[in-house]
């Protein structure tokens, strides 16, 4: 839910400093100031990263630049620092609730759009680039895109939660293949939703 906390051991003084790091960045609220009493004691520390509305994230990526770009379920783009700050947002024209979210190899933002089947892209900046449609092994069946990623050739895998199966786009939108069934058995999935590709383009749903 956002929300982290932190127990610790303090040394005798009045007064103490906490800094909490993910990847050698501080997170929002760090470092922050706590007071001791007593002398050696145990204090707990909340903090919260929470979106600035009552929208909800759905998906985070970080960007080249370091920055971490979030989509949630009004069908807005947020760019945040590593602090939790934000740094700009657009909202997605007629879009639905966002859900994966990627950096193309280009530079453009991705975004898997729930509500209406599609893949929408955009520039860092939020202007639109192209969209297309998502649709499921039965061509009049919405697919529910979730998890999307980018391999090392720029082609865009989409999660289809209610297809059971990963699909693989160029970024201008052609579709190239797809694998996955639903099952339980290895190579198949039960409503999969995210989706990892390693530096080495291995794959994880």
């Amino acid at each position: 839910d956002g929300t982290y906390e932190v127990q610790f051991a303090s040394v005798p003084s009045e007064k103490c400093h906490l800094s909490v790091t993910v990847g050698g960045h501080d997170v929002a609220g760090s470092p922050v100031e706590v007071k001791v009493v007593g002398g050696s004691v145990i204090t707990a520390v909340k903090q919260e990263f929470k979106h600035p509305s009552d929208s909800v994230y759905l998906g985070v990526a970080i960007g080249p630049d370091g920055l971490l770009y979030c989509s949630d379920n009004s069908g807005q783009v947020t760019i945040l620092n590593r602090q939790g700050q934000v740094i700009r947002s657009f909202k997605v024209k007629n879009g639905g609730s966002l859900n994966g979210i990627a950096l193309s190899r280009t530079g453009n933002v991705i975004v898997s759009d729930l509500s209406f089947s599609y893949i929408r892209i955009y520039t860092v900046t939020g202007e639109f680039v192209r969209q297309f449609k998502v649709k499921g092994k039965d061509q009049d069946q919405l697919s529910y895109p979730c998890g999307v990623a980018v391999n090392k050739e720029g082609h865009i895998f989409v999660v289809e939660c209610e297809g059971h199966c990963v699909s693989v786009f160029t970024e201008e939108g052609t579709f190239l293949y797809r694998f996955g069934h639903k099952g339980k058995a290895e190579g198949e999935f039960n409503y999969p939703r995210y989706i990892l590709i390693t530096p080495d383009d291995l794959v994880y749903v």
